[in-house]
C-alpha cells in the first residue's frame, strides 16, 4: 500500500456502556475497532404542549429562541421548528419523545442555515472521559417520524488541528429514529459523517435521504438502519492518497442478518477530486455475530476515485464476500462489472428500490412526498456538484495547423467545396496528439496572415486529453458536401427519410478531458465554427435549413449534421468559442460526467428549424455559464432519456429560442437542475420572431415521460415571449404508457414584460395522482392568462391565479423580491 493512515471502526454495546479500545492503523485493508459509546448520551427535557405549532429560531434574537436546542426543549410531538439564516454553534439532541417533529431551514437553502460543532470520539469531556463516537455527534435525532429539510449539519473536527487525538471518528448526524425523512440537507464531516442506526439492531428503523449532500472520507455512511440515499450527492474527500492508495470508504453497514435491507444508494452521484482508485464503495462492519452488511449501489454515477476493479474491501477479518454487496446499472469512470463487483440482475433489481427498502411492515412510502414537499416557500436545487470556475486555456500546444484559405464570403473554390482540403491536415494532428493519461494538450488552428484565416473541413474527431484550440481570427467552416458526412448503412445525408442518423457530426468528441476552445482577443473577438446551414448543400438544390423545413412539411426527418457531439466524454469543455449557422443541433453532450460551456456564443436565426443550442442528455454535473444563445429551437434542452442530474445554467442570455427547457425525453429522470440569473428575449438579433417563443419550459408526455424533480429557477427575466412559463405533461399530445411527473419545481424571482397579444402560460400535471408540484415565489407577469390542471401550487408575492381541474394554490410565507431586469443586445461577432 502506498500510504498508511488511521481508519477506525467501533463496536456497539448498550447506550450506557463505557469502553476503551486501542487505535489500529490501516495497512492494506486492515481495520481497527473502537467503541461506539464512551458514556451515557444526554437527552433534552420534554415539555408537552397541546396541538402542533411552529417555533422560530434566530441567532440574532428575532425569533422565539436563539438556539436550536432551546426550541427542541420547548417543542412537543408534531411541532415544526423553523430556523432562520445563520450559523448555530451547538450540539442538538432531539429525544425519542418528540415524534413527528420537523426541523426546517427558513430560507429553503441549506447553506444558509448551519448547525456546527467539532467533537471527536477522542475529545475529552469535562471530567476526564472522552465522548466516544456517538457522543461526538453534532446532531442526534432519535425521534420517529422526523422530517429535516434544508439544513446544514457539520462536524468541524480537524485531524490536523488535533494531532494528539487518536480516535478521530467525528459524527455530524446520528439518525436513530424510524420513518425519518431528510430532504435538501447538507451533512458534512470526515470520518463517520452520518450514522444511520438504532440502539436495537433488530428494530424497524427506516430513514430516507433525498436530494442531500453528504461529504466525508472514512465510512462516512455507516450503521444498522435501513437507509435509502436517493438522488443524493456524496462527496468523497481528497485526503492526499496517491493513485491506488487509500483515502477511505463510502459505507460501513452493520445490517442485522435477519433484515433483507440495509443501505441503498440509488440515482445518486459520487463526486471526488481524489486520485484514481483511492476509495472503496464499502466494507462490512461486523461488530456482532449477527451483523451481515447489506448495501446496494445502483443507477449511480461513480468517479474515477472509486476502485472499480475491486470496489469492496474486508474489515477486521470479516470478508466482504461474506457480506451482501451488489451494484446495478452504475455509470462513470468508477463503475465496472467484473468478478469482484457483484451485480444484480434486472429481475433482482426490481426488488431493490427505494420503495421496497422503506415499505417495512406498514407500507411506508416517502418517495412520492419527499420530492413534492419542501419548505413552504419551495426548495432550492444545487445544480452542478463540482466547484466550477472559468476554464483556462491549455498551456501545452502539441501541434499547430496554419490556415491556407481565404474565404471572405464564406465560400471556397468548387474543388475545395467538393473535397475539403483541411480535413486530413487537422485530423492528422489530432490523431498524433491524443493523450493516454490525465494531461491536456492543444491542437491549435492558427491564422497564417490577416487574409488566410479559414479552414474548410469535413467531420473531425477530438480524442482524449485534446483541446481543439482556435485563434481569435480563425473560422472553421463545415463542408457543404453531404457525402463527407455519410454514415454507413443509414439514410442518405442531405435528403429526407423516415428514420434518422444519416449524417455524422462535424466534430465528434471521444474521450475524457477534451475540449473545443478559442482564444479571446482584447476586442472580444474569438475563434468560430460555422456550419453554413444557410448555404446550398452540394447536389441538393436546398440549404441544410431548407431540408429541415421540407421535412416538417413532408412529415419526415431531414438528414442534417450536428455541429458538435460529445458522447461519454467526461470533463468536456467548451470555452470562448463562437458557433454559427449549425445545420442541426449546435452542441449535444450525451452520457458523460462533467461538462462546462463557458463564454459560448451561438448565433443562428430563429427561423432555422431544429437548431437547438446546447443539449445535455443523460448527463451529470453540467455547467452552462456566461453564454449568449440564439437559435431556431430550444436554447438549452436538458434531455432525460437516461438520467440527467446536477445541472446549472446561469448568467446566460437567450434570443429567439424556444426557451430554456427540460424534455421532452424524461423517461430516465431529470433531477437537481438550477437555472439562475438568465434572460430570454422572444426575437433574435436579426429581428425574427421565434415561431415558439418560450421562457422556461418543462415538457414531456406519456410517450417519453418520467420523473422531473428538484428544479429551481432563480432571477429569470423574459421579454416579448408568447409562453413565459410552460410545465406541460401532455407535450405534442404524445401517447403511451409512461408517466411524466414534475415535482419539487421552484420559480423564485421571475418577471415577464412586453408579452405579445395572446401570451399564455401552462401549468398542467398528468392526473390527480401525479400533479404538478410547483412553488411560484416573487413572480410578476404582465399577461397572467394561463391553462392549468392537476397542479398543487404554492405562492408568495405572485400575481398569477391559475385555475382548472384539481388545481390548488396555497399562499405561503416567504422573502426575496422580484428581479430587476435588463436585456443585453446579442454581442457583435
Amino acid at each position: 500500500m502506498s500510504q498508511t493512515r488511521s481508519i477506525h471502526r467501533r463496536s456497539p454495546r448498550t447506550r450506557r456502556w463505557l469502553a476503551v479500545a486501542a487505535t489500529l492503523t490501516v495497512t492494506g485493508a486492515g481495520i481497527a475497532a473502537v467503541p461506539l459509546f464512551a458514556g451515557a448520551s444526554t437527552t433534552a427535557s420534554s415539555t408537552a404542549s397541546a396541538g402542533t405549532r411552529t417555533l422560530t429560531v434566530a441567532a440574532d434574537g428575532s425569533g422565539q429562541y436563539r438556539t436550536v436546542q432551546a426550541a427542541v426543549d420547548a417543542a412537543a410531538a408534531g411541532d415544526t421548528i423553523s430556523i432562520a439564516k445563520g450559523t448555530y454553534h451547538e450540539v442538538v439532541t432531539v429525544p425519542a419523545s418528540r415524534t413527528g417533529l420537523t426541523l426546517t431551514g427558513a430560507t429553503g437553502r441549506a447553506a444558509d442555515v448551519v448547525i456546527t460543532f467539532g467533537n471527536a470520539s477522542g475529545t475529552a469531556r469535562p471530567g476526564g472521559s472522552t465522548y466516544g463516537t456517538l457522543g461526538s455527534a453534532t446532531a442526534t435525532f432519535a425521534a420517529d417520524g422526523m422530517t429535516v429539510r434544508n439544513l446544514t449539519i457539520i462536524n468541524s473536527f480537524s485531524r490536523a488541528a488535533n494531532p494528539g487525538i487518536k480516535n478521530t471518528q467525528a459524527v455530524a448526524l446520528a439518525a436513530e429514529g424510524d420513518r425519518q425523512v431528510y430532504v435538501g440537507d447538507r451533512i458534512l464531516g470526515h470520518q463517520d459523517t452520518l450514522l444511520a442506526w438504532s440502539p436495537n439492531a433488530t428494530a424497524q428503523t427506516r430513514q430516507y435521504f433525498r436530494d442531500d449532500y453528504v461529504s466525508g472520507d472514512v465510512d462516512f455512511l455507516f450503521g444498522n438502519a435501513t437507509a435509502v440515499f436517493d438522488h443524493d450527492t456524496l462527496q468523497a474527500l481528497d485526503d492526499g492518497a496517491r493513485t491506488g492508495g487509500v483515502n477511505g470508504m463510502l459505507t460501513a453497514a452493520n445490517t442485522e442478518a435477519s433484515k433483507k435491507y440495509g443501505f441503498l444508494i440509488t440515482g445518486s452521484t459520487v463526486v471526488s477530486t481524489a486520485k484514481a482508485a483511492t476509495y472503496w464503495l464499502g466494507r462490512p462492519w461486523h461488530p456482532t455475530a449477527t451483523a451481515v452488511a447489506q448495501v446496494v449501489v445502483r443507477d449511480t454515477v461513480l468517479p474515477a476515485a472509486v476502485k472499480s476493479a475491486a470496489p469492496w474491501t474486508d474489515m477486521s477479518g470479516f470478508a466482504w464476500k461474506s457480506a451482501r454487496f451488489d451494484s446495478y446499472a452504475d455509470t462513470g469512470a468508477g463503475a465496472a462489472v467484473n468478478a469482484d463487483s457483484p451485480q444484480l440482475g434486472a429481475a433482482q433489481a426490481v426488488g431493490f428500490t427505494a420503495q421496497s427498502y422503506l415499505a417495512g411492515t406498514d407500507g411506508w412510502n416517502p418517495t412520492t412526498t419527499a420530492a413534492t414537499t419542501g419548505t413552504t416557500a419551495g426548495t432550492t436545487a444545487t445544480g452542478d456538484a463540482r466547484q466550477v470556475s472559468e476554464p483556462k486555456l491549455p498551456t501545452t500546444v502539441c501541434a499547430t495547423v496554419p490556415a491556407t484559405l481565404a474565404m471572405p464570403n464564406r465560400v471556397a473554390s468548387a474543388a475545395a467545396e467538393s473535397t475539403p482540403p483541411d480535413t486530413s491536415r487537422i485530423q492528422r494532428a489530432l490523431d498524433a496528439c491524443a493523450q493516454t493519461g490525465s494531461a491536456t494538450v492543444a491542437v491549435r488552428l492558427g491564422a497564417a496572415d490577416a487574409s488566410h484565416t479559414a479552414f474548410l473541413t469535413g467531420p473531425l474527431t477530438v480524442h482524449r486529453g485534446e483541446v481543439l484550440l482556435l485563434d481569435p481570427t480563425v473560422t472553421l467552416f463545415g463542408s457543404r458536401n453531404p457525402a463527407n458526412y455519410q454514415v454507413s448503412g443509414k439514410p442518405t445525408c442531405g435528403t429526407l427519410a423516415s428514420s434518422e442518423g444519416g449524417c455524422a457530426p462535424l466534430i465528434s468528441v471521444a474521450g475524457a478531458d477534451a475540449g473545443i476552445e478559442a482564444v479571446r482577443a482584447a476586442n472580444g473577438t474569438q475563434g468560430r465554427i460555422d456550419g453554413r446551414g444557410d448555404q446550398t448543400v452540394l447536389g441538393r438544390g436546398a440549404t441544410w435549413w431548407g431540408l429541415a423545413t421540407a421535412a416538417q412539411k413532408a412529415g419526415e426527418n431531414q438528414q442534417d449534421p450536428r455541429l458538435i457531439q460529445a458522447v461519454n466524454s467526461d470533463n468536456f469543455t467548451l470555452y470562448h468559442v463562437d458557433l454559427l449557422n449549425s445545420p442541426n443541433f449546435h452542441v449535444v453532450y450525451q452520457g458523460g460526467t462533467g461538462f462546462t460551456a463557458w463564454g459560448v456564443r451561438i448565433r443562428t436565426p430563429a427561423t432555422a428549424r431544429n437548431t437547438d443550442g446546447i443539449d445535455p442528455a443523460g448527463a451529470t454535473n453540467v455547467t452552462i455559464a456566461d453564454s449568449f444563445v440564439m437559435d431556431g429551437d430550444d436554447g438549452v434542452a436538458i434531455k432525460g432519456g437516461s438520467a440527467s442530474r446536477n445541472i446549472t445554467v446561469e448568467n446566460s442570455h437567450f434570443y429567439g429560442t424556444h426557451g430554456i427547457s427540460i424534455g421532452s425525453e424524461t423517461n430516465g429522470g431529470v433531477t437537481n437542475v438550477l437555472f439562475r440569473n438568465n434572460t430570454l428575449t422572444g426575437t433574435d438579433a436579426f429581428g425574427n420572431v421565434s415561431g415558439s417563443s418560450t421562457g422556461i419550459r418543462i415538457k414531456s408526455s406519456r410517450s417519453n415521460g418520467g420523473r422531473v424533480s428538484d428544479v429551481t429557477y432563480l432571477a429569470t427575466c423574459v421579454t416579448a415571449v408568447r409562453a413565459p412559463m410552460v410545465f406541460d405533461t401532455h407535450y405534442s399530445n404524445g401517447s403511451g404508457s409512461l408517466t411524466p411527473w414534475f415535482t419539487g419545481i421552484t420559480v423564485d424571482g421571475f418577471r415577464a414584460t412586453a408579452s405579445p397579444s395572446g401570451a399564455r402560460s401552462t401549468f398542467v400535471g398528468l392526473d390527480a395522482s401525479h400533479p404538478l408540484g410547483l412553488a411560484l415565489l416573487n413572480v410578476s407577469l404582465d399577461t397572467t392568462a394561463s391553462t392549468a390542471s392537476y397542479a398543487a401550487l404554492t405562492a408568495y408575492d405572485d400575481n398569477l391565479k391559475p385555475s382548472g381541474t384539481d388545481v390548488s394554490v396555497a399562499a405561503v410565507g416567504g422573502g426575496g423580491s422580484l428581479p430587476g431586469c435588463s436585456f443585453p443586445a446579442f454581442p457583435a461577432l
